[in-house]
């Protein structure tokens, strides 16, 4: 078989040889080269030499062969291994000769594929040489590609270079270039929107070139051009020049709207700033033009409502002699009127004037329409509608100089950093505006205050002041700030001067002429100090200024002092004339300070000051129906009182003077309240209170019968601190209920 497929794989068959001869001739030369296997196997064990035979593994032979199934079965069965394996044989041989058979009738097809296989090859071979021509190609056109890759790559590279340099190349000429277009549009054209628009382009321009010329890098294209943006920079600044004044000329037409036409100038803001850039001495003419205008503009238009709202001025009520310790009885004379009482108390009323604080926000008034009506005010309200229009005056034009002449880059950063240095200049330009203007508010207020001596009226304005000076605050100007310092250095020395002459009027007083002996009504001072003090708590209340409180308890130290002497004058030798007197007075001023529920340091003052007065009248009047009994009560608590610290024995009371009292109230202590009743209707009459109704009467009874009660219950219990069993006068003693049914009796007449 192996020499079969030898031949047909790399041999011919010799010419004349069919394949039949040669299958023959094979097998017959397989035969020879069996039989030669076999007679060297047989020599071979012919020459066996004992001594070289290893039986060492026949037994693991012999163990193998045991468990092989083929061999295990012959031996059971008692076959001749010898027989068994020549039989073996001959079939091994018998299936060799039929396979070569089987080999030999397939021959014909083995042939073709053979055939087949080689022409496969030829193929493969043809196509393995165009694949290597076709490789060798390929690389030859990635040799070309990556040359072309670097061909553009460094295409690319010059390309980026190229458009680099002909940007900066294009940007640079943009900047230096001047059109004839905007040359003919800054010398010709009518300035507007678009006119402001290529003045900052030229702008741009001179900058940029400026710039190159401090560097040093202007070359010749640039060097052209310096001389053409230099004459255009002096034909634009000398248009805007023109443009500008005529524009501020425009606000001296009469009925001009100045808030309108500083609009009109803030839309052409960019004008000034080029001057001041290019040309700032141009810009400091436009400057000092427009301050020398609006301020004559605004110094006329505020001295003429000023004048006008002062003809509206109503008649001062406070004049010179109107002092808190002047007696109407001799006031008057050669020259003046008598002051009557009713004007003298009205002069320190504060009514309903202290109501512009609450209205401080409303506009300034409208004077052709006020002159029209025929209406009148008071200096308070032309003060503050005369500053309310100055206030809105001066925030407007602090905006517009902001915005218009300031240095928005100052703003910012300022000199050296310093952002202070543009408010600096802000102010310095309104100071120069308003200087004159505010000069004719300071004036006009002198000339007032020169002749006021009405304390209500200049502590109002100095109010006034206060809350301007916050809605400035609030507006975040403070524009104003100097002005108002000003004013309030005005305001303040004369309100102290006027408070003082009050002072020194009633310590002037001559407390020997000025009231009759047992006149118990009010002292004139009285009411007039009353509305003169809850008038100043009033205004004070929400700011609590020291000044006026140190020098208000000067004045209420003087007067409560002066009522003081008055009533040992009244009283002379009555005790009880004295306390009228002063219960009267302190009463009638505590009523004002009632009625407008004001809680003060004066209020609180006099009340203590009443307290203390109404509980001497309350004793002096119990002493004099009731002494008996009020002295055994404080004797008799004395005693015991005495005994508790020392720890002994309750002392023993006088029982009969004990039952003397007992009975004597028993008797005549309905007398003796009514008696008490009388007393002090008639201490407390309209007459003598100086006002309508007996409120005051009926609360003092009412604590007087109130006192009765708690000595009576005071009697009582000292004398069941004394005795364990009651004495015998107790029995006699009025239940207090009955006294307090009494007592709701008076209350329930009043």
């Amino acid at each position: 078989t192996h020499t079969r497929f030898g031949l047909m794989e790399g041999k011919q068959a010799p010419a004349g040889m069919s394949l039949e001869d040669i299958d023959a001739q094979e097998a017959a030369m397989n035969r020879e080269v069996m039989g030669l296997d076999i007679a060297n196997e047989l020599s071979g064990e012919l020459d066996i030499n004992m001594a070289e035979i290893d039986f060492s593994e026949v037994d693991d032979d012999l163990k193998k062969f045991q468990e092989d199934e083929i061999v295990k079965d012959a031996l059971q069965r008692g076959v001749d291994l010898g027989n068994y394996a020549r039989q073996i044989e001959s079939q091994l041989r018998g299936t060799e000769k039929d396979s070569v058979g089987d080999y030999m009738k397939n021959s014909t097809d083995v042939a073709d594929l053979h055939l087949s296989i080689k022409s496969c090859d030829s193929v493969l071979e043809r196509m393995e040489h165009m694949l290597t021509k076709f490789q060798d190609d390929l690389g030859k056109v990635s040799s070309e590609i990556k040359h072309l890759q670097d061909k553009s790559m460094t295409m690319r590279v010059k390309l980026k270079n190229r458009k680099t340099v002909h940007k900066d190349l294009d940007t640079y000429v943009k900047r230096i270039y001047v059109s004839p277009s905007l040359i003919q549009s800054i010398y010709e054209a009518e300035i507007k929107d678009q006119y402001i628009s290529n003045l900052q382009e030229l702008d741009e321009k001179i900058q940029y070139l400026n710039r190159l010329g401090k560097e040093g890098r202007l070359d010749k294209a640039a060097k052209d051009m310096v001389p053409l943006c230099q004459r255009a920079q002096v034909k634009a600044v000398s248009r805007i020049r023109d443009f500008l004044l005529k524009k501020i000329y425009l606000l001296k037409k009469p009925q001009t709207n100045i808030q309108i036409k500083q609009n009109l100038l803030l839309r052409f803001k960019y004008l000034y700033i080029f001057c001041r850039k290019h040309a700032p001495t141009t810009a400091e003419e436009i400057q000092t033009v427009y301050i020398d205008t609006i301020k004559k503009i605004y110094t006329s238009h505020f001295k003429l409502y000023l004048n006008s709202l002062m003809k509206l001025r109503a008649s001062s009520v406070v004049t010179k002699g109107d002092l808190l310790g002047l007696d109407e009885a001799k006031s008057g004379g050669m020259f003046s009127l008598r002051k009557s009482k009713l004007h003298l108390e009205r002069v320190f009323m504060l009514g309903n004037r202290d109501a512009i604080l609450s209205n401080i926000d409303k506009p300034p008034i409208i004077y052709h329409t006020a002159a029209k009506r025929g209406h009148k005010f008071p200096y308070q309200e032309i003060f503050r509608t005369t500053h309310r229009l100055l206030m809105d005056t001066a925030t407007t034009e602090t905006a517009f100089i902001a915005d218009f002449f300031t240095d928005s880059d100052a703003k910012i950063s300022g000199v050296g950093g310093d952002a202070r240095w543009a408010a600096k200049q802000e102010m310095i330009l309104f100071e120069s505006i308003f200087n004159k203007t505010t000069s004719l508010f300071i004036e006009n207020l002198e000339q007032y205050l020169s002749k006021t001596y009405d304390c209500l009226e200049l502590l109002i304005l100095v109010r006034v002041v206060s809350l301007h000076t916050q809605m400035m605050r609030q507006r975040q100007t403070e524009c104003l700030d100097m002005f108002f310092d000003r004013i309030n250095m005005l305001l303040w020395p004369r309100f102290k001067v006027v408070l003082d002459s009050h002072l020194a009027s009633i310590k002037n007083i001559r407390t020997n002429s000025v009231v009759s002996r047992g006149d118990m009504s009010p002292f004139f001072l009285s009411p007039r100090y009353a509305e003169f003090a809850s008038g100043i708590d009033i205004l004070n209340k929400e700011y609590q200024d020291s000044i006026i409180t140190s020098n208000m308890g000067r004045i209420r130290e003087a007067v409560g002092k002066l009522l003081e002497t008055l009533a040992v004058r009244v009283g002379s030798d009555s005790k009880r004339t004295e306390i009228v007197f002063l219960i009267n007075n302190y009463d009638t001023i505590l009523k004002v300070f009632d009625d407008k529920n004001l809680e003060s340091e004066t209020a609180k003052s006099f009340k203590e000051k009443l307290h203390n007065q109404v509980a001497k009248y309350v004793e002096m009047e119990l002493r004099n129906c009731f002494s008996k009994l009020i002295e055994f009560v404080r004797s008799s608590e004395q005693k015991v009182a005495e005994a508790v610290d020392k720890k002994i024995k309750m002392p023993t009371l006088d029982l009969e003077t004990g039952a003397e009292i007992v009975r004597s109230f028993r008797q005549g202590w309905q007398n003796k309240v009514a008696q008490i009743d009388l007393h002090v209707n008639s201490d407390f009459s309209s007459r003598n209170t100086g006002h309508e109704g007996t409120g005051k009467a009926s609360e003092i009874l009412k604590q007087i019968l109130i006192q009765l009660v708690l000595y009576y219950q005071r009697l009582q219990e000292v004398v069941k601190k004394c005795y364990r069993r009651s004495p015998s006068f107790m029995k006699d003693l009025v239940p207090i209920p009955t006294i307090m049914h009494e007592i709701k009796k008076y209350g329930s007449s009043r």
